[in-house]
């Protein structure tokens, strides 16, 4: 015979309660089909031996008008639809052994004292009365099961009461009735029966009250898991519980769910194994829910309702084998990680998020400082909150168990594999990991490497340097090695290690990793944008000028959208740097960063140091230098020695780190840790360096070292050398210093030469690159403010775009110029006699003389800018140190001799016009302005004489001319690879800036050149007879000139 849908539904609920019924026994002595919490000490109540009959859950009648019900205003009154109050459970704890009347039943009579503890207690606890009165107001009345009692007990003549026998009916009685949402009624229930137990003084609570308050308890969370998992059961539309919501709500509120109860719950999972899918289907709603969240939202409970799950061993296991919780690459990229990922939703919560942006700094440069630092106040104490609960879930799931601890590691692995390309120049932001993600995943992981990585390392040695050559989670393989190349990289790394990872080589090499595309790639957008956001402010002050050109075209209206368009950019760039700033200034996180960022060295680099990815020194200069931007007071007074040391030693080793562009970062936190900070003249790193015996021993060198280092890249030397400039001006008060370079220059003269070869080129380059560039500012000004001028719209626009480029160029170029100069000032006063040799004087002197006849000459009113101040350019200044360094060399005859011989740019009048404008200025006193009259005559007549000695050899044959500079050779070499002959000196000048062939871009060494003896025989010979009359004289180098007197 088929069956129907009703009788497959009525077998379905049978077979569910008898489940029930096995998970937690009965309580009472005839079998039932309704779930028990198997507490067999009272399965027979004292006092009585008879069954009690009970129905089954369909056919409880639901209480009709023979049932009175008065509302509860009970905390959670309003879900079990009764509004007045509850009797308080405070006569049944506060009493002594004395039998109280039950609440809302005649007086107790024929029963036993236990009976009526447990028919009071019972009631309370269920908050049901047998029949109504006037004691029953704020309990449920159960009418048809006293009339029920009633006709079982009428034989004994004893009064129906409520014992643990008849605790099914009644639960499935009440949980029928429409107004009762069951899950609030059984978790009130269960609170109520906890607090009774936990509360009752230890005297009056026996063995047998003790059962009963526990079969109560037990009873509530088996009906409370029929409420998650089979809610059909009380035939009540509210009775469905979903684990999500309950789990949202705090667990001291009604609608939540206690610690112990979810604890219980939990403990059933390996006995009810069609529970699991109740609590993934949580896991699930939890993440989903919290994936459209942002930080203005109540995202709090979500957080809250995770670390609890976590407390659960199963729960974990559950978690981290979900699909969800690390889904194949290529149905999750790198974009959605923390959408579509279990864990992805926790961690994007964050002061990024658009919305977030949005609402705390929208219109940021119209506030006060005030309101902005109230605001970030605000979001970074919530951001730490959260990122400290990330941590401690992390922590539970990492301790549950190894395959919980393995599957975590590759969730934090996957995230970094995934965004290699958040380590890029240029990034498309919607194929990559949001910063705030990126930046959470960062500070969790620093927060698991506290431990171990303490101020003193004593747990260094646990990190295994040899942990990407044992199956390593993380993927470097296109990253760029420190010092070796990628055959040398492949070649090494393909030879295995046995054995597997210990936990905080994973951890650390992790962490590293994440500051690279996290915390470094963070701070980087960070700089750029705020570059990028002047660069709007200039442009918009442009187009709102030309504003008025449009007033009466019927272009204005799109002019004006353009207008708007670039402010809202503007707006929005500066809503993002201000939340950037939550975290990237936040002087907490940053320490952690820096305790982190700390590498103990060995004298020689291991093979394995140089195979790292190169991020492990980019990183550590990147931070320490945002750092010292802008937090230089996280940097603790343990780290400035390490710091220092570690700067120098890498600046000056090349075994280490051969990639200039690495070391750039060392310059930078050397630059920084110098600045003026709070008072602070030589800023938060000045004492050590001007005073650690290493400091005052390799410092110097170092900079030269890499000053000269640094030649090679273009785009990076200008800004480096800067910084190196600001250092040594920095350092020059030390006596110490100034006695190293002397020092360099005497014992280490090739090295010196080389560096002074490359100081003098930078000063040539950028002033003259910084002069051009005002002139066309001057041009591109004139053109712009005439009036009458007929420039098309577009000519217009590409004038202002040829000015925008030439303001940056002087802004840039003159910054390094100003720098140089005041630097080779300083030089050019300690140790005068090194800008004297052979190979440095003639260029020093052609740079000197190019750029006064720039400043004085005829064509310097093509300098007049407006606002020079804007562009670095203070002429007077300039002219003003460039007028020291011809005084600090003026009494060496080399050094006037090549001034005088320099035939680009030496005219006398120069010098007259330079002493005009010094004393008009008074930029100059008397003294030196006597000087330098008395320098410009010398140069004069120096140059006669040298024009005479000229007229007597007359013309010089083609074969002795020396091909770059066209002068007479005086020692010829001939060049290995090109078989050019040139004279020694002027290859030897060449090569310290360039180490190629002038004439076929070899590659050439100064000990490679050949000497050209016979031609250099001839040379003589010819100059012997030329000067045969005596009349020519040679004068010694380096020999001195009375000035002064």
């Amino acid at each position: 015979m088929s069956s129907t849908p009703e009788s497959d539904a009525d077998a379905i609920r049978d077979k569910r309660l008898a489940r029930l019924a096995r998970l937690g026994g009965s309580s009472s002595p005839k079998p039932s089909a309704t779930p028990d919490d198997g507490g067999a000490s009272i399965s027979q109540p004292v006092g009585q031996q008879n069954e009690v009959f009970r129905p089954q859950p369909q056919a409880l009648p639901i209480p009709g008008t023979s049932t009175s019900q008065v509302p509860d205003r009970s905390s959670n009154s309003a879900a079990e639809g009764v509004a007045t109050p509850p009797l308080s459970d405070a006569p049944l704890m506060a009493k002594s052994s004395r039998v109280q009347p039950a609440v809302g039943n005649p007086p107790s009579g024929a029963l036993t004292a236990t009976e009526a503890w447990e028919d009071k207690a019972l009631r309370q606890i269920f908050r049901v009365a047998l029949e109504p009165g006037p004691r029953s107001a704020g309990l449920y009345v159960l009418d048809d099961l006293r009339k029920e009692l009633e006709e079982q007990l009428d034989s004994e003549g004893k009064r129906p009461r409520i014992d643990v026998t008849i605790l099914d009916q009644l639960i499935l009685s009440v949980c029928a009735r429409p107004e009762v949402v069951p899950m609030d009624y059984l978790v009130g229930s269960w609170r109520r029966a906890s607090s009774m137990q936990r509360t009752m003084p230890a005297s009056r609570m026996d063995n047998h009250k003790k059962n009963i308050l526990q079969t109560a308890q037990r009873l509530c969370l088996n009906y409370g898991e029929y409420c998650i998992s089979m809610s059909d059961v009380f035939n009540n539309d509210r009775a469905l519980a979903l684990l999500a919501d309950r789990l949202l709500t705090d667990a001291d509120e009604d609608r939540g769910l206690p610690q112990e109860f979810l604890d219980d719950l939990v403990s059933r999972l390996q006995d009810s194994p069609d529970l699991d899918q109740y609590f993934q289907e949580a896991l699930r709603t939890l993440s989903s829910r919290l994936s459209e969240m942002n930080m203005t939202d109540n995202y709090k409970p979500f957080i809250t309702a995770l670390g609890r799950l976590m407390h659960h061993k199963p729960i974990v296991g559950m978690l981290v084998n979900l699909p969800e919780f690390l889904p194949p690459p290529d149905v999750v990229p790198a974009s959605l990680l923390e959408k579509r990922t279990i864990l992805g939703p926790y961690f994007q919560i964050s002061p990024l998020q658009t919305a977030v942006c949005k609402t705390y700094f929208t219109g940021a440069k119209t506030k006060s400082p005030t309101s902005i630092n109230d605001a970030t106040r605000a979001l970074r104490l919530s951001l730490q909150t959260l990122q400290d609960q990330l941590h401690q879930i992390v922590m539970m799931v990492i301790r549950s168990s190894l395959v919980a601890r393995g599957k975590i590691l590759d969730f934090f692995a996957r995230v970094i594999n995934l965004n290699l390309k958040r380590g890029a120049i240029q990034v498309d932001p919607a194929t990559v990991a949001s910063d705030g993600f990126m930046l959470n995943i960062n500070a969790v992981l620093t927060k698991l490497c506290e431990p171990f990585m303490d101020a003193s390392f004593s747990k260094i040695d646990k990190i295994d340097i040899e942990y990407f050559r044992r199956q390593p989670r993380l993927d470097i393989h296109e990253e760029t090695k420190i010092n070796v190349d990628e055959n040398q990289s492949n070649e090494y790394y393909s030879k295995k290690v046995e054995g597997s990872n210990n936990f905080i080589s994973e951890v650390f090499f992790l962490n590293v990793a994440a500051h690279h595309y996290g915390l470094g790639a963070t701070e980087t957008t960070h700089d750029q944008l705020a570059k990028d956001i002047g660069e709007m402010e200039k442009h918009l002050e442009r187009f709102v000028a030309e504003r008025q050109r449009w007033l009466n075209s019927p272009q204005l209206a799109t002019w004006d959208r353009n207008i708007e368009r670039m402010r809202e950019r503007i707006d929005q760039g500066v809503a993002y740097k201000c939340a950037l700033e939550v975290f990237l200034f936040d002087g907490l996180s940053q320490t952690r960063t820096l305790l982190f960022m700390r590498l103990p060295l060995p004298g020689e680099p291991p093979e394995q140091f140089s195979c790292l990815p190169e991020y492990f020194i980019e990183d550590i200069g990147l931070c320490f230098g945002f750092v010292g931007r802008y937090l230089p007071e996280c940097i603790v007074t343990t780290q400035v020695d390490e710091l220092v040391i570690f700067c120098i030693t890498f600046l000056d080793m090349s075994t280490y780190i051969r990639k200039p562009s690495l070391k750039s970062k060392l310059v930078e936190i050397l630059y920084y840790g110098i600045s003026p900070y709070r008072g602070k003249s030589t800023g938060i790193l000045g004492d050590v360096i001007n005073g650690h015996p290493f400091a005052l021993q390799n410092l110097m060198h170092a900079l030269m070292n890499f000053y000269i280092e640094i030649e090679r890249q273009y785009y990076e030397r200008f800004n480096v050398r800067y910084h190196i400039s600001e250092i040594i001006k920095s350092i020059w008060s030390n006596l110490a210093f100034r006695e190293k370079l002397d020092r360099e220059s005497r014992e280490n003269v090739d090295f010196f030469v080389q560096f002074i070869a490359l100081l003098l080129g930078d000063v040539t380059y950028v002033l003259d690159n910084s002069l051009s560039a005002l002139a066309d500012i001057h041009k591109l000004q004139l053109e712009l403010e005439d009036e009458s001028s007929e420039l098309t719209a577009q000519e217009r626009a590409d004038k202002q775009k040829a000015l925008v480029k030439a303001e940056r160029d002087a802004i840039s170029y003159m910054s390094l110029g100003n720098e140089t100069v005041a630097m080779l000032k300083l030089f050019t006063s300690a140790i005068p006699d090194a800008f004297v040799k052979p190979e440095i004087v003639n260029t020093l002197a052609g740079m000197l003389n190019f750029n006064l006849e720039a400043l004085v000459g005829p064509k310097c009113s093509n300098l007049r800018v407006r606002n020079p101040e804007k562009y670095k350019f203070n002429p007077k200044a300039l002219l003003s140190e460039i007028t020291d360094v011809y005084l600090n060399l003026r009494t060496f005859k080399p050094f006037v001799k090549a001034i005088a011989l320099e035939g680009r740019s030496y005219r006398p009048e120069l010098f007259t016009k330079l002493q005009s404008l010094l004393e008009r200025h008074n930029l100059k006193g008397t003294p030196d302005l006597a000087l330098l009259a008395k320098l410009a005559a010398n140069i004069e007549e120096t140059k006669r004489k040298e024009e005479e000695g000229e007229v007597e050899l007359g013309e010089i044959p083609d074969d002795f001319l020396d091909p770059l500079m066209a002068t007479l050779m005086e020692d010829p070499v001939i060049l290995p690879s090109s078989r050019v002959t040139i004279d020694r000196q002027t290859i030897r000048i060449h090569l310290l800036g360039n180490p190629l062939d002038p004439f076929n871009r070899s590659p050439l060494k100064v000990e490679d050149v050949i000497p050209n003896t016979e031609l250099k025989n001839q040379i003589q010979a010819w100059v012997k007879e030329r000067r045969a009359t005596g009349a020519v004289k040679d004068d010694k180098d380096g020999e001195a000139m009375d000035l002064d007197s």
